[in-house]
């Protein structure tokens, strides 16, 4: 397989926030890559810092969350170092996101189609008079049927399944290279999940898009990523192509998760619970490695820094001292 050119390249990236109880260290040396029209999945449990990778990658960090160091460079420019001016008119344009919730993300109180055309009207040179009909386009572009009628639809009104459908219209009205989908199936049954996952699948391919697929599901990365970045309580602990990821997953961490997903002829009694919790991000004696209180490999050099960080194959690398 080979490396696909970069067009996200996120290096050493730290985040933490301030909060009463102390400050969390939430994210701690994050280097990985996306290339264009490759689709990434990055996994990990609740709480292992997938979604706040990319709110500080896009600038749209909570108020009590800062940037402690490193670069994150899209399309030749470091988003890390850029203005609150460029990074506005990058998102939407150049990078767009899919948040979880998509009846949170729409404004319950706007006609979708005037949601769209607020995009299109702030990112690109449509004229005023041409504003409806290249919403209704983009409408019809993720499949919803009947554009015209659902442009004056109000989220209420809609489906879960149609919300995300508009969400996606919305992140691609102004066809960006990057899109990054938080979680894009959270909510939705099971036929409608494989609806709108061929959906962003299919788009991407036709206009060459990097996608970046933020989940907890394995399986759901299995099927729609080329490549998989495994994070653990704000570490990357594993990336790998995702043949060679589940064929042959190298850090604990990634075997446990690989363990406790559903696959086809498996029964319950098969599925395996990853031990412990994850660890208290405010805590100063955080080890170096902050799975190690948790995996039965672990030894003594397992705490100390720095963190090891080893080549395991092409594309494949693994921060562990005690690799499977």
């Amino acid at each position: 397989m080979e490396t696909p050119v970069p067009l996200l390249s996120v290096e050493s990236l730290g985040v933490e926030f301030r909060t009463r109880g102390g400050t969390v260290h939430a994210l701690e040396d994050i280097s990985f890559a996306v290339g264009k029209g490759e689709t990434v999945g990055v996994v990990g449990e609740s709480g292992s810092g997938k979604s706040v990778l990319f709110y500080a990658v896009l600038g749209i960090l909570d108020a009590a969350g800062r940037i402690t160091g490193g670069r994150a460079v899209f399309g030749g420019l470091d988003l890390v170092r850029a203005s609150a001016a460029d990074l506005e008119e990058i998102r939407g344009r150049e990078a767009a996101m899919i948040f979880q919730n998509p009846r949170v993300a729409l404004n319950p109180i706007r006609k979708v189609g005037h949601q769209i055309e607020d995009v299109l009207a702030r990112h690109t040179s449509t004229r005023s008079s041409d504003l409806r009909s290249r919403a209704i386009e983009a409408l019809a572009a993720v499949r919803i049927p009947d554009p015209e009628r659902r442009y004056h639809a109000y989220p209420f009104e809609l489906s879960g399944g149609l919300c995300q459908r508009i969400m996606i219209a919305i992140a691609l009205a102004c066809s960006p290279s990057l899109l990054v989908a938080d979680e894009p199936t959270t909510g939705l049954d099971v036929t409608t999940q494989a609806a709108v996952m061929d959906l962003i699948g299919e788009l991407a391919r036709e206009r060459n898009m990097a996608t970046v697929l933020i989940t907890h599901d394995l399986g759901l990365a299995a099927e729609h990523c080329d490549r998989i970045v495994v994070m653990h309580a704000g570490h990357v602990v594993e990336t790998a192509p995702t043949a060679e990821l589940f064929a042959h997953p190298r850090h604990p961490y990634t075997a446990r998760l690989i363990a406790t997903t559903p696959h086809a002829g498996s029964d319950l009694r098969s599925l395996a619970a990853i031990p412990g919790y994850l660890p208290d991000l405010r805590r100063s004696d955080l080890p170096a490695c902050r799975f190690s209180e948790r995996c039965e490999r672990a030894e003594p050099a397992c705490g100390e820094l720095p963190l090891a960080r080893l080549a395991a194959g092409a594309m494949h690398s693994v921060a562990c001292r005690r690799p499977l």
